[in-house]
């Protein structure tokens, strides 16, 4: 028989299956809805655009997708991105349908007035201009050669990324569903039977003889590749061993089918217009889910993870997560002190002034003071034989047997009415831990035990016997670790290797190991080589209870919820840092109450003979089964999603990013597409370049770094999912941070030519300067050679000749004649000196052109060439002195010199300046007509230029005389006093 003859079938025999339903689930019990489902919800309120959900979808790179009537959004799980016409100019619709994406190919997207191409962050809008066929998009498939199949309301094309063509189906064919299959063939649903497509061939399935089903909406497989159909008011499962139909009204309690969706585990989530059900099994009753209420279902879509993901039609969306602890109804308000398992395995819960509670197969019964018990506070419990129950409080010991009570208290032999634990040994006795001391009832009688005994502490808290070869009993006190063997009592502290004094909870594991848990000193364990602390920070460090399930895991409860970790990887690591054992922390987001899983009675965890674990906490009980853990095996996708540098956003690519100079401030936003348990997210992260080691940034999901010198980086990140699983391989980006100008390449190799050139140029104004100044020097040389040639080697030689002729005359007796050579031999000597002195001066003399010497040769040298022969000599060590104090000297001088020219008619004239070491001499003598000083005044004639001598003589605190007489010349004698130097000139 072909599909669609079994199909129609199907569903012409629905009314015997209605029929049968009653007698059925009458025969067969309702399977329950699985109570350990979280759920959340988001609508407008959260950051959605509209709370209209056409579809959820979880594109390659592990974002969520959902389609709105109010635009696009990506969901990372914790934020919402939007896309609308408004944010995104190739959005000019904001109703959107659907979504389909093939392995490695973009992410499309249908919306009412086209199709949209999603990839590296960019949107590409494709329409009836582009060759979309015309008619409204209802779905979208991908499949298998990589084509986009979309479905309208005018029939099926497929898009290769550049072209647009029909997929031709026979004219009678009105195709209403598409689906990818898991073979990546995609299946097309119409009102004239089911049709294959894979790679460009459309393969139809053999029409029977007999009529298909009408509209049908939906097309989609279980896990086993079998077939589901669905229409408005209907569902086909088609099954080679089993088929069934159900419809509206008779099979769920609604108007309308509008989703379906078959999960990882063969489940069918059916959506409808009054909530949403789930179907176990093809021949079980469909069970409403309560989380969704009675919301309009439009979507259904299971996540990499197995979250279900729900879109409403007014209400958002919504997630629904399996979790790994569930709570037991009528018992979510009380706070838990104690929890044990009766040996007829009803389950006991004590509370903190509410009483004790049995339950037992769903039913709950209370007991409290009007019942019996000595009061309602429940310290401890420990069950009795034929599912009694001991039960321990602040007033007393109670023993309930069915519908009697028994009371025990001091006055019966206890030590301390206030019990704080109780435990049942092998042989009926019982212990009972008080604040003095442990009692034992055996026989019907208490024998106690106290410090003198050799307890630790009166105060006792958890017991436990171990199965040990020595069979030991272990008390929990507050002041240690006490043992009972046989008849003696040796007690365990610090000093033995235990981690803390104040003993809060015992186990022991099916090797003998023995676990103890205290009061903030973490937890100890004890082998045959003794007590060892482990010092673990990734451990609670004050353990409230501790229980081992079948898998070698030991649970831990504390204030901060419940953690797992390994035996074996416990061990191996130790107190070790670098060794991570791997523990699993557990919380609200995984189904507990509260995360204060905190007992404050004994035993305050309890695992059944089923193997469950039961908790207390403050909110009532959590309960486990470790066999069945929903562990999440998957590593977290991690991405990018944001890079700002000074709140400028860079490009997300896959290649290096050039940052421009002066950045300074860089923030890295990154999220790990993981939404079983958010919160539970961590982070580590580093910036290669920069980092020397892995930042553990735990939930944060922002990274800042500032003042980063130019160099190459790239930034990585890693994130671990709420089971600890690491995506090592992470997600990252690389930049540059480029230098200023002024620390690049090229610059530095103009500073180093400029630097090169500028030296070169130095050094040749050096050679420069120094060949002037070896010329100079040379020419000096010459110039003094010269001199000595002309002055002092003439004069030698004039001296020696006469020398020679004075020694011929002496020969001679010639005295007369010796005697005048000798006469002239002293003037020739005198004039040897006196050319000797002017060499040696020029040698010494300032050259500079404003120097009194310089200036007083040019005056000089220009009277001598108005036919005054003036000669000038200059003696002693030339000093330079003020400017003023020189331009009074010249002056006097050259006023002397145009007296003598013009007013004596004086043809020579003699100029000496001399430095002495406290004054300056200057005499100026001609041989004028010369006058009498003492019959005429400076000014008689008219003339003011001896007057003007004295005054300037006198601005220099200087001497000024005046020697004259007619037909004798003219000498004038100036002396200055320079005796404190340039300064003292400078102030006259």
């Amino acid at each position: 028989m072909n599909l669609l003859s079994r199909l129609h079938l199907v569903l012409r025999s629905s009314l015997f299956w209605m029929s049968c339903a009653i007698a059925a689930l009458s025969l067969t019990a309702r399977p329950q809805v699985p109570n350990n489902f979280g759920h959340q919800s988001w609508s407008t309120e959260n950051g959605l655009p509209q709370n209209s959900v056409h579809q959820v979808f979880q594109s390659t790179d592990g974002f969520i997708w959902i389609a709105t009537e109010g635009g696009l959004a990506r969901f990372n799980g914790i934020d919402f991105k939007i896309f609308n016409h408004e944010t995104t100019p190739a959005i000019t619709s904001d109703d959107i349908c659907c979504f389909a994406q093939s392995h490695t190919g973009p992410l499309w997207i249908a919306t009412s007035n086209g199709l949209l191409q999603y990839s590296s962050g960019k949107f590409h809008r494709y329409t009836i201009a582009n060759g979309l066929p015309t008619g409204r998009i209802t779905n979208l498939a991908a499949a298998d050669d990589g084509l986009i199949l979309i479905l309208t309301t005018d029939g099926i094309s497929s898009f290769d990324g550049r072209r647009f063509y029909i997929i031709p189906l026979p004219s009678s064919v009105d195709p209403s569903a598409i689906v990818t299959a898991q073979d990546g063939s995609v299946w097309i649903a119409s009102n004239s039977g089911i049709f294959q497509y894979s790679h460009g061939r459309v393969l139809p399935q053999p029409l029977g003889s007999t009529s298909t089903a009408k509209d049908i909406e939906g097309i989609g497989f279980f896990p086993d590749h079998s077939l589901w159909l669905r229409t408005g008011t209907s569902i086909a499962v088609l099954r080679s061993d089993q088929s069934r139909t159900l419809s509206i009204s008779h099979d769920l309690p609604a108007s309308r089918i509008q989703s379906l969706l078959s999960d990882s585990q063969g489940q069918l989530w059916i959506g409808t217009s009054k909530g949403l059900f789930m179907l176990d099994k093809v021949d079980s009753h469909p069970q409403v889910v309560p989380a969704l209420g009675s919301n309009s279902i439009l979507s259904l879509m299971q996540d990499e993870e197995s979250n279900l993901w729900v879109g409403t039609e007014t209400s958002g969306l919504q997630i629904l997560r399996r979790q790994n602890f569930r709570t037991i109804p009528g018992l979510s308000d009380h706070p838990i002190t104690a929890i044990t398992q009766a040996t007829d395995g009803a389950i006991w819960l004590g509370s903190n002034s509410d009483g004790l509670d049995r339950w037992q197969a769903g039913n709950i019964q209370h007991l409290y003071t009007r019942t019996g018990l000595v009061s309602e506070t429940i310290l401890a419990l420990a069950p009795g034989e034929g599912g009694s129950m001991w039960v321990g409080t602040p007033d007393g010991l109670n023993y309930v047997k069915g519908k009697k009570i028994r009371t025990y208290t001091s006055a019966d032999g206890l030590p301390d009415d206030l019990i704080r634990s109780l435990m049942r040994d092998d042989d009926g006795s019982l212990w009972i831990g008080t604040r003095r001391g442990l009692a034992h009832w055996q026989n019907n009688q208490f024998i106690t035990l106290t410090r003198s005994n050799g307890l630790g502490s009166d105060l006792v808290g958890a017991l436990l016997r171990s199965h040990a070869p020595d069979h030991d009993l272990w008390i929990g006190t507050l002041n240690g670790l006490s043992r009972l063997r046989g008849d003696n009592i040796t007690t365990f502290t610090k000093k033995d290797g235990l981690s803390g004094d104040t003993i809060t909870s015992l186990a022991e594991d099916p090797h003998g190991t023995l676990w103890i848990g205290t009061k903030g000193a973490g937890l100890s364990v004890m082998t045959t080589a003794g007590f060892t602390p482990l010092r673990r920070d990734d451990l609670p460090q004050t353990i409230d209870s501790i229980l081992e399930d079948d898998r070698g895991n030991l649970w831990l409860s504390s204030s901060r919820g419940i953690t797992r970790v390994s035996v074996s990887a416990l061990i191996k690591c130790g107190s070790s840092s670098t060794c991570d054992p791997h523990p699993v922390s557990y919380g609200r987001a995984d189904g507990m109450p509260t995360e204060e899983a905190i007992g404050v009675g004994h035993p305050a965890a309890w695992r059944t003979k089923e193997g469950l674990l039961w908790f207390a906490t403050r909110k009532g009980v959590a309960v486990t089964d470790p066999s069945h853990l929903v562990e999440n095996l998957i590593p977290p996708p991690i991405v990018i999603e944001r890079f700002t540098a000074d709140g400028m956003d860079i490009p997300l690519t896959g290649t290096e990013q050039n940052i421009t100079p002066g950045r300074t401030s860089f923030a890295f936003e990154y999220a790990a597409l993981s939404y079983l348990a958010p919160a539970k997210v961590r982070y580590r992260y580093i910036l290669d370049g920069f980092d020397k080691r892995w930042t553990e940034a735990g939930s944060r999901r922002i990274a800042y770094y500032t003042n980063l010198p130019p160099r190459h980086y790239r930034f990585r990140v890693q994130a671990a999912n709420n089971d600890g699983i690491w995506n090592e391989t992470g997600a990252q980006i690389a930049f540059f941070v480029q230098p200023p100008f002024y620390r690049r390449l090229w610059f530095l190799l103009l500073i180093l030519s400029l630097a090169a050139a500028a030296a070169l140029l130095l050094y040749r104004l050096r050679v420069r300067v120094l060949q002037s100044r070896f010329q100079a020097v040379l020419a000096e040389r010459t110039r003094v050679a010269r001199e000595i040639h002309d002055t002092l080697a003439q004069s030698f030689v004039g001296v020696s000749v006469q020398l020679e002729l004075i020694s011929q005359f002496l020969a001679h007796s010639q005295t007369d004649a010796a005697s005048r050579q000798i006469d002239q031999t002293r003037a020739y000597v005198r004039e040897g000196l006196a050319e000797a002195r002017r060499s040696i001066w020029n040698l010494r003399a300032i050259t500079a052109p404003n120097s009194l010497p310089t200036r007083l040769a040019h005056l000089a040298e220009q009277w001598s060439q108005k036919k005054l022969n003036t000669r000038l000599n200059i003696t002693g060590t030339y000093r330079p002195l003020s400017q003023p104090f020189e331009d009074e000297i010249f002056r006097i001088a050259q006023e002397s010199l145009a007296n003598a020219a013009r007013h004596a008619n004086a043809t020579q004239v003699s100029a000496d300046l001399r430095y002495d070491s406290s004054r300056l001499v200057l005499s100026i003598s001609d041989n004028g007509s010369g006058f009498d000083t003492s019959e005429r005044s400076p000014s008689s004639n008219g003339h003011f230029g001896i007057q003007g001598m004295h005054e300037r003589a006198a601005q220099i605190h200087a001497q000024l005389t005046i020697e004259s007489s007619p037909a004798n010349g003219t000498t004038v004698m100036l002396e200055a006093p320079i005796t404190e130097g340039k300064e003292a000139a400078i102030n006259a």
